[in-house]
């Protein structure tokens, strides 16, 4: 539990989220860090994940889309 109340609870992304981030993923090309650490704060922001947990999807979507 945070200082300031409950922590919340970890909710997947939706089918929508996913494909917004998956499309401006491959927009940016992911070629900076700075890029990155953005793109995992997003998700951790809407998914309320850890760093670690929002991190390995982050790493799941950048896969998937270096794979087509």
């Amino acid at each position: 539990m945070g200082l300031f109340g409950k922590k919340k609870e970890v909710r997947n992304l939706t089918k929508e989220e996913e494909a917004e981030i998956k499309e401006e993923m491959a927009r940016q090309m992911l070629s900076k860090n700075e890029n990155d650490i953005g793109m995992v704060k997003k998700i951790k922001d809407l998914t309320n994940m850890s760093t670690g947990q929002a991190k390995e999807l982050f790493l799941k979507f950048r896969d998937e889309l270096t794979e087509r």
